[in-house]
């Protein structure tokens, strides 16, 4: 006997992944020498008896069978001609029954019925072979009657393609392999669950998931870090919270490789064994049942080990140490849960990442329900997706959440997931809890204080929170957790997994679990120890005794009035009475470093009392929040030494801070926004660390404090709504600041600070009517606001100075006729709104609007112009095609403008809504690229003197757009698109004539041609009838809905919008006549769909195409569909009908302009013509188009006849 092996090792491994039981006289040469040659390919080892007439005991076979994983056992019409092969499948089907081997069953030129057949062919080779032999019928009877049948694979399946059955079998070992590493014990353990009946419809016990597409994945991801072909020695750290899945992982890769090394190992728990044994337990358990007798022995040898839940340095440092001393192309592979342990020793990191949303949802499906039709039912579909998301893709919480659920009724699994937040399941809890054994006292605190009170909160803000009197102490805190895995960093933000978050706030709001205190954030316990003191009895607690570290109340969460006892003292009913005095002599007053008290919902609803007043001796608060803070000032004994973050928001009462002037050497943040009877801030005079100052809506506050120049932190600062503020301090230096709001700002006249590093600048609303030449120092500068500025007449010279300004807007500035002359570069500015201005002209050494050329090099980089609302322009000059990067025009309500004759290269976007005197457009309209992916949008609505060739020029532009963007989007992206992608609007009356389906009204069915099951997009088109429409909630949209009913019975469903009239502003938007809407979208995914469409017969065969018109909410009833239209798009040299091929003798004719207007497609036809002789005539013209090669890359539209209807 020989054993075959994708190993390179000559001696026979310990186990096989995979038996090969088949008839070898007919299938050795053959399918199972393709078969071998597929799975060594595939790094799987197999064994295979390799002779012909079998010399070795059949006692060696089945220790053979009882080593693998895996049985294949290939029944072909010459199966039961061999005692041998019936023997061992005896032997199969009881490793079977025991729970020790998995069978795939394969019938190569049989039928599953044809051996489970008494009387057939195929049993009868089997009674004369035990009546030639003498051997037990019975047992071979009962083998066959337990092959599970329906779960093997057949040949017939696969069209009888052998090389499809190979790839089949080998796809499905791989699966196998992969569900017994990640569940061992996944075959039953009983006989019960296997038949020995002849029941044909035997299923194995239900399977979990094995996540094959998703396992591969990592898998690969792991090759890419550490190559087990490479001669160098390589470690690799496997990192990832608890229950992410890191063991499955490395033992899968450890047996997929494991076939290359003759020496290798997987030491499991290591971080347990470490408790209870010596510290060289790892050393020793490696050299346990190896060759080798010590060290040096077992270095000469090339190793591949695992070593699993490594939480400590000391636990590898016996690896640290020789680490070099180990063989060359060894490979060590290490899972933990801390970074820190592996730090030195590994060379790569991979992190496991959480499973998909779809998976997540299939492992806790598994768990939580008895059968696939269960899940289905009722609520439940709802329920469990609020419970994967909980689970966050963490394969262990899916799997205790989806075990606790097993069974339960829908009102059980509604109660459960209210209490996920703070309720951990009981084995998640023991998971995490030997995660946290390990932290520090500093690191248990910052774990807690995130869970409990800062989950989402900027990193740098939290550790300026944890930092304890050593400034680095936050930072090493946070790095430290995250080396962990209990927290992680994302966009500058500390987040936290929800298991873990539910994990902290558990233990957080224990008294008993954390020496630091309390954190309390459940609103009934925090009531119940707030309320008023009569409700204390005098022995409930002593004095200073309990310990509280924090303590959020959202008031929003309060239960309803009459369950609580609190309303039996409370007088009002809509407010919360606190006794905060009763509250400072039960607790520690060292202790309380965080306070907030809220209304998530609504600020203005958090309506706390203090019937006694306040006393507030805690001398460690650093974090003080109180939305509509109910006294006039912070009471006496309120100390701030330690204050980092100070927030009174929405505080109807308050007039100061405190008193006197008092050392606020941390203070770092404060927030008093519509604190709306504000008048002294002299409190902040001597906080000189301050770095965000919010004062938005103190509508009473006059001035700020006259030291604020020593404020050399602050970067933020917010005066919006401040109305009574005029200025700013005289001479205001403030070194570090980066945003400065004073918008609405009414009564602000003078603008005069100094600030190198000011970035944004808004003045909005205010009343300034100039800026001062000293704004040419704001280099850094890169936002200047001075929207509404009614006063304001005229911009300083040195506009050109700043040279990092990305956004100019000058929206409603009315009283602004020009800007100053731009003679410099200002390379980076990308945005400029000149709506509701008087500005006739840009002196960018020329001009850009009214009648002058313009040279536009100072602007080049500028993205989006806004002129809408100016009756001062006429037109837009040649020089605008100079602007390469604009691709955002608005244009609305500029009402004398009468010419659009050339426009930026690359537009996107052009809105000329209510240009009432516009007549003609640039040709062509904007220019187009063969890979261009992005969408545009041309709206020309109430331009009702445009002319019949600026129409065509809109028509074209559509044509052309769409095809170019359905060829481009199925090259690079192979997706779904379910967007307007083109779209555009002018007054017209007809569906143009190049759709290939027209109907009047606004439903359209029609059969499709077996030609039109190749497109790649839909173009669409509506006509509207309006009658001074007027849009109530300044929304307008035309909906379509498309149906694709196939020739198998089965439909595809979209919809999407080919017209949105959306009103920025207040105004109502009216439109006065009958419009024509024409929309483009990419259906990427039906390319799919048409490819087993075409092999099967099955293509979409009719088309129901709907539009309706919406506000948004609802459809409009005044707004009519007159007319629709559709045409499907295909794929550029698709089978599409060309039209230069039809045309090429005449190609190089000249174009009339008769010839270029589609009148009748688009004002429809005139008096003296009939319907019938009008579209003759204009489908005459279209052709007169298409033969001269004008139109000739709008000819995937047109269907075989391109006039046809």
């Amino acid at each position: 006997m020989a054993a075959s092996s994708s190993s390179s090792s000559n001696e026979l491994p310990e186990s096989w992944q995979v038996f090969i039981n088949f008839r070898g006289m007919e299938l050795r040469n053959n399918f199972v020498s393709h078969l071998e040659r597929a799975l060594t390919e595939a790094g799987i080892n197999y064994y295979i008896d390799n002779k012909e007439m079998r010399s070795e005991d059949l006692k060696v076979l089945f220790k053979r069978i009882q080593q693998s994983q895996i049985a294949l056992a290939i029944f072909s019409s010459m199966y039961t001609e061999s005692n041998w092969c019936l023997d061992e499948l005896v032997e199969i089907m009881e490793q079977v029954k025991k729970g020790q081997l998995k069978i795939i069953p394969i019938f190569f030129n049989v039928t599953p019925e044809e051996v489970k057949d008494e009387g057939g062919h195929f049993r009868y080779m089997m009674y004369r072979e035990s009546r030639k032999k003498g051997s037990d019928l019975q047992k071979w009877e009962n083998a066959l009657e337990s092959v599970p049948s329906k779960m093997g694979l057949t040949l017939k399946e696969c069209n009888g393609s052998e090389r499809l059955l190979v790839e089949k079998i080998v796809k499905s070992v791989k699966k196998v392999l992969a569900q017994l590493v990640s569940r061992p014990n996944v075959l039953p353990q009983d006989t019960s669950q296997v038949s020995s009946g002849g029941d044909t419809s035997f299923q194995m016990p239900k399977e979990k998931p094995v996540f094959e597409d998703e396992m591969n994945r990592r898998l690969k991801q792991l090759d890419e870090k550490i190559d087990i072909d490479c001669k160098e020695t390589q470690v690799l750290g496997i990192v990832g919270m608890p229950g992410i899945g890191k063991t499955n992982l490395a033992e899968l890769h450890f047996h997929m490789k494991k076939t290359k090394f003759l020496f290798r190992k997987i030491i499991s728990s290591i971080r347990e064994k470490s408790e209870h044994q010596e510290p060289d337990c790892l050393k020793k358990e490696l050299l346990t049942g190896q060759d080798y007798n010590d060290d040096a022995s077992m270095f000469n040898k090339k190793l591949f080990f695992v070593l699993d839940d490594v939480s400590d340095k000391k636990q590898v440092d016996f690896l640290v140490e020789n680490l070099s001393l180990i063989k060359k192309g060894s490979k060590i592979v290490i899972t933990t849960r801390d970074k820190s342990s592996i730090a030195g020793l590994a060379q790569e990191t991979y992190v496991v990442p959480g499973l998909n949303d779809k998976d997540a949802l299939e492992l806790f499906e598994y768990h939580a329900f008895a059968d696939q039709v269960s899940s289905t039912k009722g609520n439940f579909p709802k329920l469990s997706k609020q419970f994967v998301d909980y689970a966050g893709g963490n394969p262990l919480a899916l799997e205790e959440l989806g075990k606790e659920l097993h069974g339960e009724d829908e009102a059980h699994w509604e109660k459960r997931l209210v209490t996920l937040p703070y309720r951990c399941n009981p084995k998640i809890l023991t998971e995490l809890r030997t995660s946290y054994d390990k932290l520090s006292y500093q690191q248990e605190d910052a774990f807690l204080d995130i869970a409990c009170f800062f989950r989402s909160e900027e990193e740098d803000y939290v550790k300026c929170l944890l930092d304890q009197y050593d400034s680095e102490s936050g930072e090493d805190a946070v790095r430290e957790l995250a080396e962990k895995l209990l927290i992680s960093i994302s966009a500058g933000r500390i987040e936290m997994h929800n298991i873990l978050c539910t994990f902290g706030k558990k233990l957080g709001s224990s008294s008993h679990e954390n020496k630091s205190g309390e954190r309390m954030w459940a609103y009934r316990t925090i009531t119940e120890t707030l309320c008023l003191k009569e409700m204390i009895s005098p022995d409930q607690t002593k004095k200073g005794e309990r310990k509280v570290r924090g303590i959020f109340l959202d008031t929003s969460k309060e239960e309803k009035v009459g369950t609580h006892p609190i309303w039996k003292y409370g007088k009002d009913d809509t407010k919360i009475p606190l006794d905060m005095k009763a509250f400072t002599d039960r607790f520690n007053q060292m202790d309380l470093r965080y306070l907030k008290i809220y209304d998530s919902l609504c600020p203005q609803n958090c309506k706390v009392i203090l019937p006694d007043g306040l006393e507030f001796p805690f001398q460690e608060v650093r974090y003080l929040h109180w939305q509509n803070f109910p006294l006039e000032e912070l009471p006496q004994d309120f100390n701030p030494q330690n204050l980092i973050d100070l927030r009174l928001t929405h505080s109807t009462m308050i007039e100061r801070l405190w008193e006197a002037v008092t050392e606020v050497p941390r203070l770092k943040w404060v927030d008093l926004s519509y604190s709306v009877k504000l008048t002294d801030l002299s409190a902040l005079s001597n906080a000189y660390h301050l770095r965000r100052l919010n004062l938005e809506g103190c509508k009473i506050l006059e001035k700020l404090p006259g030291d604020m120049e020593n404020m050399k932190s602050l970067v933020f600062l917010n005066l919006r709504d401040c109305v009574m503020l005029s200025s700013l301090p005289e001479n205001l230096a403030l070194v570090s600041l980066k945003t400065l709001i004073l918008s609405g700002c009414s009564r602000f006249t003078k603008f005069d600070l100094i600030s190198k590093n000011l970035e944004f600048l808004h003045l909005e609303g205010t009343a300034i009517s100039s800026l001062p030449s000293t704004i040419q120092d704001f280099k850094k500068l890169v936002l200047l606001n001075l929207k509404n500025c009614k006063r304001l007449e005229s911009l300083p010279n040195c506009l050109e100075k700043l040279k990092a300004l990305e956004e100019l807007m000058l929206s409603g500035c009315f009283k602004l006729k020009g800007l100053p002359e731009i003679r410099e570069k200002m390379e980076n500015l990308q945005i400029l709104l000149l709506d509701g201005t008087s500005i006739q002209c840009l002196s960018v050494n020329d001009h850009i609007v009214n009648q002058q050329p313009l040279q536009m090099n100072s602007l080049s980089m500028l993205r989006r112009l806004c002129l809408s609302s100016n009756d001062m322009i006429y037109s837009l000059q040649s020089s605008i095609s100079q602007l390469y990067h604009l691709k955002w025009i608005d244009l609305r309500y500029c009402t004398n403008l009468t010419s659009l004759l050339t426009l930026p290269p690359n537009l996107q976007y052009l809105n000329a809504h209510a240009c009432t005197s516009l007549k003609t457009v640039a040709s062509p309209l904007a220019r187009l690229m063969p890979t261009d992916q992005i969408s545009s949008s041309f709206i020309f609505t109430n331009c009702d003197k445009l002319e019949h060739a600026a129409k065509n020029e809109i028509i074209c532009y559509a044509h052309s757009k769409s095809q170019l963007l359905s060829d481009a989007l199925h090259r690079h992206n192979k997706g779904v698109a379910f967007e307007n992608l083109v779209a555009t609007c002018f007054p017209g009356s007809e569906v143009p004539v190049w759709f290939s389906y027209r109907a009047s009204g606004a439903v359209l069915e029609r059969e499709l041609l077996p030609s039109d099951h190749g497109f790649v997009g839909i173009a669409l088109c509506a006509v509207v009838s309006f009658e001074n429409y007027k849009a109530q909630n300044n929304n307008f949209m035309v909906k379509c809905l498309c149906e694709f009913n196939n020739v198998d019975t089965s439909s595809s469903f979209f919809s999407f919008h080919i017209g949105d009239l959306s009103e920025e502003k207040d105004d109502q938007r009216t439109i006065k006549s009958t419009h024509v809407f024409i929309g483009f979208t990419s259906w990427l995914n039906i390319n799919h769909c048409q490819e087993l469409g075409l092999r099967r017969r099955c293509g979409p065969s009719k088309a129901c195409i709907s539009f309706l018109v919406t506000d948004g909410t609802r459809e409009v009833a005044k707004c009519k569909v007159l007319k629709c239209g559709f045409s499907l798009v295909c794929e550029s040299g698709n089978g599409s009908w060309d039209a230069n091929a039809e045309a090429s003798d005449d190609a190089s004719s000249e174009v009339t302009e008769s010839d270029y207007y589609f009148q009748d497609a688009i004002d429809g036809p005139t008096d003296s013509d009939d319907d019938s002789s009008s579209e003759r005539a204009g489908e005459s013209r279209l052709l007169g188009l298409l033969k001269r090669g004008w139109l000739s890359t709008l000819s995937p539209f047109v269907s075989s006849s391109p006039f046809s209807t």
